[in-house]
């Protein structure tokens, strides 16, 4: 391979990269601010989500509104999400992405932190990246006041 495909290789490569990284920056700031129109144009048609004791959820329909319509909205009224550390192979029109998050949540009127690990599938549809699959693994989910130690996996009720 000459210099300049090697090249051309790497710097779309770091394109491809940087385009789940913003897919996964939009999906945190669209969530944070509750726009579900927005954020339902970000999954494929069979989207999986599967959001730990939250529950799984099968294709985009489902994610949007037994997840975030319902469940998210209802029960929340504040998050801000913050993603660290990313690890994101790419192979094709695929991708596979690890992520580390914190978000400051409130639940039912209660401040909550949590942290945990994205393990994300994406696939690019007709020259657009789009989440194919979330799966959500909590480190700790925990009220404000009490922190991780005492109570690292509170529920609501």
């Amino acid at each position: 391979m000459s210099a300049t495909k090697t090249m051309d290789a790497a710097v779309a490569r770091l394109v491809d990269i940087e385009a789940v990284k913003q897919l996964k920056a939009r999906y945190c700031y669209l969530v944070d601010d509750a726009q579900w129109d927005e954020l339902e144009n970000l999954w494929t048609e069979d989207a999986v989500c599967d959001y730990g004791f939250f529950g799984r959820f099968l294709g985009r329909q489902a994610i949007m509104n037994d997840f975030f319509r319902t469940l998210v909205a209802s029960a929340s009224t504040f998050n801000a999400h913050m993603l660290h550390n990313p690890i994101i192979e790419l192979e094709g029109d695929g991708a596979d992405a690890s992520w580390y998050f914190t978000a400051h949540t409130t639940v039912n009127g209660r401040a909550l932190l949590a942290m945990g690990k994205y393990r994300d599938r994406y696939v690019r549809v007709q020259g657009q990246w789009k989440i194919a699959a979330i799966a959500v693994e909590f480190k700790y989910y925990t009220p404000l006041e009490e922190g991780w130690v005492k109570t690292p996996m509170w529920q609501p009720a």
